[in-house]
């Protein structure tokens, strides 16, 4: 994702965007194995979170590059872009529509315009996101504040795929399991274009003190060495709730609405920075 102003004043260098395609790739045969395991009657395939982590990866190898390289340019921007709607948009909305159509306990019409209402709203929520993002982006003048504004479009994909690995192993019952499906696909495009402030990887791994972020780097590679996909789940989980618990906790004391920074209203310029 894009973290800095572009400009087309350097040499353009192909290695970012290669990286960049490789990150559309994933998400590509990610969607494939979604439609696949939906059509045989499977669940979901855990091929698909690993997509995602390779999506992520790759997201995260083609900035660092352009940085090394010093090839940032208006055309990787772009690519980028682009990139992120399949990976983070395209593919968990497609994984959204297939998992929760599977899993519905009725073919009735109602059921299925819902399912369809909550996945194009999952995608409409990602595409709005990602050119909120680079608008604020090119037009702010303002220093980087550490966060982004709303959930980041990765890490609401890997609640998405989270959900559909370990939701079934909870044998909540189809209704219920059904109506608990919808609202989280909802909830989860809702908080990324809410007004929460999420704080950058970066930060959590580069803060002050250093030997507390060396500490939390251990403890999260060496959970994830231990227990796998499970670990990462957690985490994940701990990023997704504790910003907006945090914000709802900030504007309880402010004596602001409370839940107001879930209804952001899209026309105004917001005070902090994605």
């Amino acid at each position: 994702m894009i973290d800095e102003p572009i400009s087309e004043t350097r040499r353009f260098n192909p290695v970012p965007s290669l990286l960049t395609l490789c990150n559309a790739f994933c998400g590509f045969a990610s969607i494939v194995y979604a439609i696949a395991s939906y059509a045989r009657g499977e669940a979901l395939p855990e091929a698909c979170i690993w997509l995602l982590l390779g999506a992520m990866v790759f997201d995260t190898l083609d900035g660092l590059s352009a940085r090394l390289l010093n090839a940032k340019s208006l055309h990787g921007a772009n690519l980028d872009s682009l990139a992120d709607a399949i990976s983070f948009g395209v593919a968990p909305a497609v994984t959204v529509f297939v998992f929760i159509k599977r899993n519905c306990p009725a073919t009735s019409l109602v059921a299925t315009l819902l399912i369809w209402s909550v996945s194009l709203f999952y995608l409409g929520c990602t595409l709005w996101r990602l050119a909120r993002y680079n608008t604020l982006l090119t037009s702010s003048t303002k220093k980087d504040d550490g966060c982004f504004l709303g959930l980041p479009s990765p890490a609401a994909a890997s609640m998405i795929y989270s959900a559909g690995l370990f939701l079934p192993k909870l044998n909540l019952g189809p209704h219920l399991l059904f109506s608990f499906l919808l609202g989280y696909a909802f909830l989860t495009g809702l908080l990324m274009v809410s007004d929460v402030p999420y704080p950058h990887v970066r930060r959590c791994v580069s803060g002050e003190p250093r030997v507390l972020s060396f500490v939390f780097i251990c403890v999260v590679f060496g959970s994830i060495v231990m227990f796998g996909i499970t670990a990462m789940v957690i985490w994940a989980y701990i990023y997704f709730l504790i910003a907006p618990l945090a914000e709802l906790l900030v504007r309880k004391r402010a004596g602001r609405p409370a839940l107001a920074f879930l209804f952001f209203p899209f026309g105004r310029k917001p005070k902090r920075r994605t």
